[in-house]
């Protein structure tokens, strides 16, 4: 299994309309995900892992989601919430 985990650095005051925007989204697609806000920690970051049984789920999740004209309405949006920097990591689960 690969955990897709994505920080985000989220514009003062955005943590709730990232969360909401993006649990809408994880429930449209039907993700196996998980949001993750700080209790203790960084402030202003919101943290997603996305879970794949396979590296070639996780190739193709990804390119039909960027290529669908929902994903582009999406991060439209997303993007006015966030800022540059951040992290894309993909894990395996040994």
């Amino acid at each position: 299994m690969f955990i897709n985990r994505i920080t985000y650095k989220v514009t003062p005051g955005a943590i709730d309309e990232v969360v909401k925007l993006s649990k809408a989204e994880i429930e449209r697609t039907g993700s196996k995900a998980t949001v993750y806000t700080p209790y203790f920690g960084p402030n202003d970051v919101v943290v997603f892992d996305f879970e794949f049984e396979s590296l070639e789920a996780y190739r193709k999740f990804w390119n039909e989601w960027f290529a669908s004209p929902e994903a582009d309405e999406f991060m439209k949006k997303f993007n006015t919430l966030v800022e540059s920097g951040g992290s894309n990591e993909l894990w395996y689960v040994e």
